[in-house]
């Protein structure tokens, strides 16, 4: 026999066969039914705090917002005149996420080689975009205290953190793969000396940018999708492999409805399913606040 685990709103949100090979036909079998919205609960019960507010952002958005492929890079985006319903900047936290060794080591990396080929490029055009010329003193960062502030107008920098090998834990379940950036506040003014226009970096804010959606194809509906969940937890990656190796034999179902009875594997497509049937759920630009540090050069030559 088959059991649907469901969501909240009958529709569908996964299907899994629950009962034993050698189940009497008709007979009913108790299921612990997993509703999609469910899941901000089990992340609760796993001292994943930030993940289950990140969810239940998601959940909350009305109307029903799918964002399209090409604005997730946010290319072009003005970030001050979104919906406030398609941005948040105020769960994220970057002392939270520096509690995580892996992030804390590309902050480090970040901070302390800001200034490649890349980033004193991508300063040149910022300082280009304030109206800097020559000999003409400019600045850029002053009185910008928000993470979409500084991304619109003095970013310089920045590099990507998150991997499937990564532990399952609640930086995993919020962001997963994101973007640490690095921006600057400082100004230009030329020195008397050298003849040279010089950029004096006054400090460095560093902070996450990332998108909460359903949309990545790198997480696909055939492979290991968002995880096997139930009501109370996610299946650790030695269990997901045991499920998933369970599920090629008749006898390995009947060994998963024993042990993992009330687990179901979690997809993107089951989110867009809640979307259609609900009409809410809805995808956000993510900002965390703002770390701010001192940068080891504090003078360049532009």
């Amino acid at each position: 026999m088959n059991e649907e685990v469901i969501s909240a709103a009958g529709e569908p949100a996964a299907t899994s066969t629950t009962s034993p090979v050698s189940q009497t036909e008709g007979k009913k079998v108790p299921v612990d039914v997993l509703h999609l919205n469910d899941i901000p609960g089990a992340m609760d019960k796993m001292g994943w705090t930030v993940s289950a507010k990140m969810m239940r952002r998601w959940f909350a958005n009305t109307p029903a917002f799918e964002m399209p492929e090409h604005i997730r890079s946010g290319e072009g985006v003005d970030y001050l005149t979104l919906p406030a319903s398609q941005i948040d900047d105020q769960v994220i936290k970057m002392d939270w996420l520096l509690g995580f060794e892996r992030a804390q080591q590309v902050f480090d990396q970040l901070v302390n080689n800001w200034t490649t080929t890349r980033g004193i490029s991508l300063l040149k055009r910022r300082l280009a975009n304030a109206g800097w010329a020559p000999e003409k003193s400019v600045q850029i960062g002053y009185g910008m205290n928000s993470a979409r502030q500084l991304d619109m107008f003095a970013q310089v920098n920045a590099k990507s953190f998150g991997d499937y090998a990564d532990t399952f834990d609640d930086l995993y379940g919020a962001i997963f793969k994101a973007t640490l950036k690095v921006a600057v506040v400082g100004k230009t003014y030329r020195s008397t000396q050298s003849k040279q226009d010089i950029f004096e970096v006054e400090r460095l804010g560093v902070y996450v940018r990332d998108t909460y959606d359903f949309n990545s194809g790198w997480f696909t509906d055939t492979a290991a999708g968002l995880g096997i969940w139930s009501r109370h937890r996610l299946l650790s990656k030695a269990e997901m492999i045991e499920y998933r190796a369970n599920q090629l034999t008749p006898a390995g179902w009947a060994m998963n409805y024993a042990k993992y009875r009330g687990f179901v594997a979690v997809k993107n497509s089951d989110f867009r399913r809640w979307q259609d049937k609900n009409r809410s759920g809805g995808d956000f630009f993510v900002f965390s606040d703002v770390k701010w540090v001192q940068s080891s050069v504090d003078h360049i030559v532009v």
